[in-house]
């Protein structure tokens, strides 16, 4: 087949969107598709692949984007990308007469079909019609073996060689020869839905944003430097890079709140070294919540955080008082800390992460890798009160840096 020449007879994009938005009600699902598309616009826009019109079909059960040819394989790698979309499929789009069908079926055939194929067409119906879909299939089929006679074709409606899927939709149809999942599927992101991400450098923080985005969430994430290193922090703003390109924003704000000050000074002054890790934690939870009374940004809209937390022993600190001292929490705030990892395995964790990109880039994020450590809430709470780091605190939440990504 070539796939070159099959990508340059097509004008358009056939978009189906999630069973997730399928199963919501009328009115909330006519909502959802109408974000998906102008997501979709949006991220066509950003990466300047422009589009000529665009459609939703009249029983609103797809959504169709027409492109000039040239254009078309560009655009199939960014709608993949985009959150709520199921399944695509670059097609092109004629009449609901049986004359036109057969027309650019045979059209397809005559690049995709070789000698001695067999060969099956895969026919949907939707809406009035005076045939059905069997006798598209019946008619279209014949049209193709009779227009293709030295090639010996046969039909084989199990296992063929090539198939030819036809959507007859009311008064249009569409024909195309690939249905292309996406990764992700997920609900399309949502201006209303924003959650804060926070991140010490882990793969694990990045993807637990990742996913809530995936679930249509507007993401800020806030990064906490516990390494100081400008090396450090160019990989890990590169690895922010490659989430941003899943996003419909044409900008994307990296919060970089310096924390070396406070461990230098904690490193220094704690006797009960145990307790560092902890100590980190809380002085986070208490960070982000200065940066949200000071309405730093528009973080004063944000309806709960993720955190990278999972099982698998991954990190520096132990996934124990990772999951202990989310109590820290409650001190401060009265969000919600969602942890959208803590069901999955390190090689699932690790999938996922290269279906985003194969440039992430593990970091070694932290310069004090405490060693044995413990937790107790009242220990923990007691040693901060008597280090006196609040000077060093609020210095950190005014000297927040804003890294723009566009």
């Amino acid at each position: 087949m070539n796939s070159s020449r099959l990508l340059e007879s097509y004008n358009l994009i056939l978009i189906r969107y999630t069973g997730e938005i399928w199963l919501k009600s009328q009115k909330v699902k006519m909502r959802m598709i109408h974000i998906l598309v102008n997501n979709i616009k949006r991220m066509l826009e950003k990466e300047k692949i422009p589009y000529t019109k665009y459609q939703i079909t009249n029983d609103a059960t797809r959504i169709l984007f027409f492109f000039k040819h040239k254009d078309i394989a560009k655009a199939i790698g960014i709608i993949k990308k985009v959150f709520g979309v199921y399944s695509l499929s670059p097609a092109l789009r004629t009449s609901n007469r049986m004359k036109n069908i057969s027309e650019r079926a045979i059209e397809i055939g005559n690049i995709i079909l070789d000698k001695n194929d067999s060969f099956a067409l895969r026919v949907k119906r939707s809406g009035k019609h005076d045939f059905s879909s069997q006798d598209v299939a019946k008619k279209v089929g014949q049209d193709i073996i009779d227009n293709f006679s030295h090639l010996g074709l046969s039909v084989d409606l199990s296992n063929p060689d090539k198939k030819i899927f036809i959507e007859v939709r009311n008064e249009f149809s569409y024909l195309f020869t690939d249905i292309i999942e996406t990764a992700w599927e997920g609900l399309p992101i949502e201006y209303k839905k924003k959650v804060g991400v926070m991140d010490v450098g882990r793969q694990s923080d990045l993807l637990g944003g990742f996913m809530l985005m995936r679930r249509g969430c507007e993401i800020y994430p806030i990064l906490f430097d516990i390494k100081g290193d400008i090396k450090t922090k160019k990989t890990w703003i590169s690895n922010w890079r490659e989430v941003f390109h899943f996003t419909p924003f044409s900008k994307f704000t990296l919060r970089i709140v310096g924390l070396t000050p406070i461990l230098d000074k904690l490193k220094a002054e704690l006797e009960q070294k145990e307790y560092f890790c902890a100590l980190c934690r809380l002085i986070r939870f208490k960070i982000l919540k200065g940066l949200m009374d000071e309405s730093l940004r528009g973080l004063e809209e944000i309806q709960g955080f993720s955190d990278g937390l999972s099982f698998n022993g991954l990190n520096v600190c132990t996934d124990l008082i990772d999951l202990e001292s989310l109590v820290f929490n409650d001190l401060f705030s009265d969000l919600l800390v969602f942890t959208p990892l803590i069901g999955f395995e390190e090689k699932q964790i690790g999938n996922f992460l290269e279906n985003i990109s194969e440039r992430l880039s593990k970091i070694d994020y932290c310069k004090y890798k405490p060693k044995n450590q413990e937790f107790d809430i009242e220990t923990v709470k007691n040693i901060f009160s008597s280090l006196q780091l609040e000077e060093l605190i609020q210095e950190a939440i005014k000297n927040v840096k804003d890294m723009v990504l566009s």
